[in-house]
């Protein structure tokens, strides 16, 4: 590991680190409120068994933000196999079913190609751009695009949404680990695009956005053609 590498993963632990620290100190001050007041007001029990039950919701999903995050640098070429993409995005959108339901969510996709790589990882970068299309929506009713064009040697991969945007100079910073964006309606672990990106970066690809303040999201993600020609289906 060469010091820019070290810097990085350091950096990473620090703020793992933080995190995990803010939302454990919030369930030990309001335990400790509970142990302390032996008969505390019916309102207040609820409010500090609300702010338990959330921090202890927010260290489950770190754990998890974290377990999917270290999968993702995991990946190794020396398992990839024929992937179809639309398998993988349908494979997704059940998983997301309950969650794409709640936001009323309308989901197209068009042809999608073959490719290489492990099917468990591109079916989680489909998995969480739907789930942070779906927590960044804006009050319009939802509306996800998914497509693929070929470009050169390479096939790139579109999740479009209606959503609420990004500050175009934040774009670059959503991919960095624990970075969430904001004016989201849940708050996540702050890691499902920087797995997307570690993914496509480990299948010889690139990642990138582009969006604007109530114009939506564009989240474009590139695979190597290595000669998939054929179409895997639609929806």
């Amino acid at each position: 590991m060469d010091g820019s590498a070290e810097r990085e993963f350091a950096e990473f632990l620090l703020r793992a680190c933080h995190d995990f620290r803010a939302a454990a100190r919030a369930v030990r001050l309001h335990s400790e409120l509970l142990r302390k007041d032996p008969a505390p007001a019916e309102a207040d029990t609820a409010e500090r068994l609300g702010f338990v039950i959330e921090s202890a919701a927010r260290i489950d999903a770190l754990i998890d933000g974290l377990a999917a995050y270290s999968t993702a640098l995991l990946t190794e070429a020396g398992g990839f196999q024929p992937v179809n993409l639309a398998m993988t995005l349908r494979l997704a959108l059940a998983k997301l079913d309950k969650l794409l339901g709640e936001a009323g969510a309308e989901v197209r996709y068009g042809e999608l190609p073959w490719v290489t790589g492990n099917p468990d990882r591109l079916a989680q970068v489909f998995e969480n751009l739907l789930r942070n299309a779906a927590e960044n929506r804006s009050p319009a009713p939802l509306r996800i695009e998914v497509g693929a064009t070929l470009s050169g040697g390479e096939w790139v991969i579109t999740v479009e949404d209606n959503g609420a945007g990004i500050d175009p100079g934040l774009l670059e910073n959503v991919f960095r680990p624990f970075e969430r964006m904001r004016g989201g309606s849940r708050a996540g672990a702050g890691l499902g695009l920087a797995s997307c990106r570690i993914i496509v970066l480990r299948h010889g690809g690139r990642m990138w956005a582009e969006s604007a303040p109530g114009r939506g999201s564009r989240f474009s993600f590139t695979l190597p053609r290595e000669g998939n020609e054929g179409k895997a289906g639609s929806g």
